[in-house]
């Protein structure tokens, strides 16, 4: 094993830590239920060296919180990945959904410590009425991220019959979808958990879909919106990859409402299981992947929420998110889909 020089990195960001010498990268992942109800932390772990690392690591939580082990003893191979579990004995839910996490990783004479802070990313039961108002989402659990200086806010709920999501864009102006674009909306990937084993490599692996505003929506009543379904996992890549026309996409069994409030567009939606049951099954504490990209064409460009949560830079995957006519991307591709998402009873 390598010898270790002293070195001590810290990052206080919204996602990842990574040292500038040879040592470990940390990320720790959303909650998939409130911390209340006593769940697991997951840290991912990334030897950025050519030799084995040893160590240990180490996780401190918000104040009054008690989470077990102390630590836990980490060895991996050169460039090897693991996903390290904690477990949450004490915790408390705050309104805002987002918990301070300090992780630290020693080995020998070096130290990294990582800042970051977590949401629940959950969605609890309930079934709201998709008409483009906010009110019913109150006992959903926020997930906020800032990107380019505008804030966005993810909000989901589940039913035995559907999975509804609330996209809160903050931006200047909305751009109402029109034919070959520009135009603003929200893209969305939903896989399950074992969506790498149960396809194959050619395939998407994940259903995801576009949500637009057909007109500029009010501050009363909003607009109904455009669901285009861009994949299901037997998709094939080589489809998904291409420039694709979206009205032959149009899915109609989705209900969408856009509303457009001071300078925040809501984008409310709805999808039934019926669709995705063979591959998630809808009932509490069931684990899912769940991303967003914000498509904001007139102002910040593509928000990835994959670059908020501090995704590795190796991580970028343009195989994980489909194009089509309209779409702006930016310099750089995407980020990969899979983020940890959770169905739970309640935030409570």
């Amino acid at each position: 094993m390598r010898s270790i020089v002293a070195l001590v990195v810290t990052g206080i960001i919204a996602g990842s830590a990574v040292a500038d010498s040879p040592g470990v990268a940390l990320r720790v992942e959303s909650l998939t239920v409130p911390p209340a109800t006593g769940p697991t932390i997951n840290v991912q772990v990334k030897n950025l060296g050519e030799e084995p690392y040893e160590g240990s690591l180490s996780l401190k939580g918000p104040k009054g919180w008690t989470i077990s082990p102390d630590s836990r003893q980490v060895a991996l191979k050169p460039n090897e990945t693991r996903r390290v579990p904690f477990t949450i004995e004490k915790g408390s839910n705050v309104d805002d959904n987002s918990y301070p996490i300090e992780v630290t990783a020693t080995a020998s004479e070096e130290k990294i410590v990582l800042k970051q802070n977590v949401p629940a990313a959950s969605a609890p039961y309930f079934k709201p009425t998709i008409d483009g108002l906010a009110d019913e989402w109150k006992d959903s659990l926020p997930v906020a991220f800032t990107s380019g200086g505008k804030r966005s806010v993810i909000s989901t709920y589940w039913n035995r019959r559907a999975f509804s999501i609330l996209v809160a864009v903050e931006e200047d102006k909305l751009l109402p979808y029109k034919k070959g674009g520009p135009f603003d909306a929200v893209q969305l990937a939903i896989s399950s958990q074992d969506a790498a084993e149960k396809g194959e490599d050619d395939e998407a692996r994940r259903f995801e879909f576009l949500f637009v505003s057909t007109d500029k929506a009010s501050a009363d009543k909003g607009t109904e919106g455009m669901c285009f379904k861009l994949a299901e996992p037997d998709t094939k890549l080589t489809e998904t990859a291409q420039s694709r026309e979206l009205e032959p996409l149009e899915y109609e069994k989705a209900k969408v409402m856009v509303t457009r409030r001071g300078g925040t567009t809501y984008y409310e939606c709805s999808i039934p299981f019926s669709l995705m049951r063979a591959d998630i099954r809808p009932s509490e504490g069931r684990e899912l992947f769940l991303a967003v990209l914000i498509h904001d064409a007139d102002g910040t460009g593509i928000r990835d929420r994959g670059e908020a949560v501090g995704l590795w830079p190796e991580q970028r995957n343009r195989a994980a998110w489909s194009d089509f006519v309209g779409a702006k991307w930016g310099e750089k591709p995407p980020f990969d889909n899979k983020l940890y998402w959770g169905l739970c009873s309640s935030k409570h």
